[in-house]
């Protein structure tokens, strides 16, 4: 087992974890970095692409003939800023040390690339697509996909030891009931407290590290004159943002002991007995359900939900919300914080009037990138909107301050994820060989160095440390991370599904909003509060049952694989 404290190069060696809300949770949030396409759109039929390509014809025409078949392979990931220059630079340094292959570098705009990801995979057997990211297509890559585990024990010519060996594979996402391992996540993501050390040193406060200490740091900022937290409070906050983040990272303190109810038994069809055989649950270790320490059976999970063994109505999550609502709105500027989105609440940030804010790990790369344009005089925007008065200041971290009382069973985690989601579509054997030949170089310490120069040059925000061992990162950036360690995801397990809604169903997720608001504005207590929300995790019961193709005769048989009909 690889160390899970991440330390960054160039003196030492760097891992780390993701915040991709992903993984088989029913309901987890994207916390992934929010890069927009900088191409414009194209069509979505893969015809199309074929014809737009950039593949040089003569070439591609000269290695299609080659022995060994088509040695031609393309890469159409999103292209978000900075993307490009990366694999323009991976496939350049690759084909040098292969010149009978041809790499082609053709990414797609992110608006509507879900809809083109599915029609690759819809065209599998004429696509001249190789690598993709493969979560954006949904049910149309199974069975399609080329499964990275048939590859991971094979030597790497490129680090000479075992390909698995090369990165953070405990990170991956692996199905343990088939096995499939469709999807490569090479980035990191964490959601971590941001601070004004400038404010924080004024004021004479340390980093809080349990909530009761969060509070009382917030007063003493708040006497100062300044607004504790900078937090959005509109609803994409409480669905997919912040408010959302949170409440995952908290309900996970409180149900870390549902692993012993939803996890494979013997006899069930998801049971591994590598793995499950050894399994001993230990609150105390926050790694102690990873995957590749325990599976966990979706039939059992919905089951308990169905008879309430597994409730939101418990002492833990109503300390978890009667501590939310000692912090907000009080200390996120009151009412105002209802109205406040995400680059409101990140203005105030910079503008040094909020001492705290919660954000993802490329909000350290971000922040460091516009110091250096305010001390150049240039101007700071989000999203294209100029951000006047900005301030600078010392920047630094914290991670979750773990809350303490009734039902707590364990200190608090985080969002810590990988990300990327690497897809290949599988074609012949020879193919599909050349294609995890350089995905085996561009997962090396190498491959990913050369990337990661090349589109940071570019402008690319990296959401975390890389989870290739022994990738070189500028100063500045390895600086940023340097502080960050693993503190266990929240988001692995079933154990944060009842936190905010129910099974990514949009009107869970509406109501869900509603009654946090008349909770934080003091119109219903936490009682009441719980009583709503397992209303609505009841009302979306079955509807959230059938997006998981289960139904409640195979609740009756959860060691039995469920039939979907």
């Amino acid at each position: 087992m690889k160390k899970r404290t991440i330390a960054l190069l160039l003196t030492a060696m760097m891992t780390v974890g993701s915040l991709a809300g992903c993984g088989d949770t029913p309901s987890n949030a994207d916390a992934s970095s929010q890069g927009e396409s900088s191409s414009e759109d194209e069509s979505t039929e893969d015809e199309s692409t074929e014809e737009e390509s950039s593949e040089p014809e003569e070439s591609s025409e000269e290695a299609a003939g080659t022995e060994g078949g088509d040695m031609t392979i393309t890469i159409s990931t999103q292209n978000t800023e900075g993307e490009e220059a990366g694999w323009t630079a991976v496939a350049a340094a690759y084909m040098e040390k292969h010149p009978e292959v041809n790499v082609v570098v053709d990414l797609k705009p992110s608006e509507g690339y879900d809809q083109w990801a599915t029609n690759v995979f819809n065209n599998n057997e004429t696509t001249s697509v190789d690598i993709v990211n493969i979560n954006l297509a949904a049910e149309a890559a199974s069975g399609k996909a080329i499964n990275y585990a048939d590859y991971m024990e094979n030597d790497s010519p490129y680090s000479g030891g075992p390909w698995r060996e090369q990165f953070e594979y405990d990170m991956q996402t692996v199905d343990a009931g088939t096995g499939n391992f469709s999807a490569l996540s090479l980035q990191s993501v964490k959601v971590l407290w941001l601070y004004n050390q400038d404010i924080f040193d004024e004021v004479g406060v340390s980093i809080p590290t349990t909530w009761s200490e969060l509070i009382d740091v917030c007063e003493k900022i708040q006497a100062a004159g300044y607004q504790p937290i900078a937090m959005p409070g509109d609803y994409d906050s409480f669905y997919s943002g912040t408010m959302g983040w949170l409440a995952q990272c908290y309900a996970d303190q409180t149900t870390r002991s549902s692993v012993e109810i939803w996890r494979s038994q013997p006899g069930d069809y998801t049971y591994d007995p590598t793995i499950d055989d050894y399994y001993t649950y230990d609150p105390t270790d926050p790694f102690n359900d990873d995957t590749t320490k325990v599976t966990r059976n979706p039939v059992r999970f919905y089951a308990a939900v169905k008879d309430h063994t597994y409730s939101a109505v418990t002492p833990g999550m109503k300390t978890v919300w009667s501590g939310f609502a000692d912090v907000f709105p009080k200390y996120a500027g009151n009412e105002v914080m209802f109205g406040t989105n995400k680059d409101g609440a990140k203005t105030l940030f910079y503008q040094g009037k909020a001492a705290m804010y919660v954000d993802g790990g490329w909000a350290i790369v971000q922040f460091a990138q516009d110091m250096e344009k305010l001390a150049s005089g240039q101007e700071i925007s989000f999203n294209d909107n100029a951000v006047e008065d900005v301030v600078g200041f010392t920047l630094g971290t914290f991670d979750m301050p773990s809350m303490e009382g009734d039902g707590i069973e364990g200190k608090a985690r985080t969002i810590e994820v990988s990300n990327g989601f690497l897809g290949a579509v599988s074609k012949s054997q020879d193919h599909d060989d050349l294609v995890m030949d350089f995905m085996m170089y561009y997962s090396s310490s190498e491959g990913m160095s050369v990337f990661m120069d090349a589109a940071l040059e570019d402008g690319f925000v990296p959401s975390g440390p890389s989870l290739v061992y022994g990738v070189t990162y500028p100063d500045e950036v390895q600086n940023a991370f340097e502080n960050l360690t693993m503190i266990g995801n929240c988001q692995k397990s079933y154990g944060n599904s009842l936190a905010r809604g129910f099974n990514e169903i949009p009107e869970s997720y509406r109501a869900f909003y509603d009654y946090c608001l008349e909770l934080l504005q003091g119109k219903i207590d936490v009682d009441t509060f719980l009583e709503k929300h397992q209303a609505n995790i009841d009302e979306n019961f079955e509807t959230g049952m059938t997006n998981s193709k289960i139904t409640l005769e195979d609740l009756e048989n959860p060691a039995n694989e469920p039939t979907g009909e």
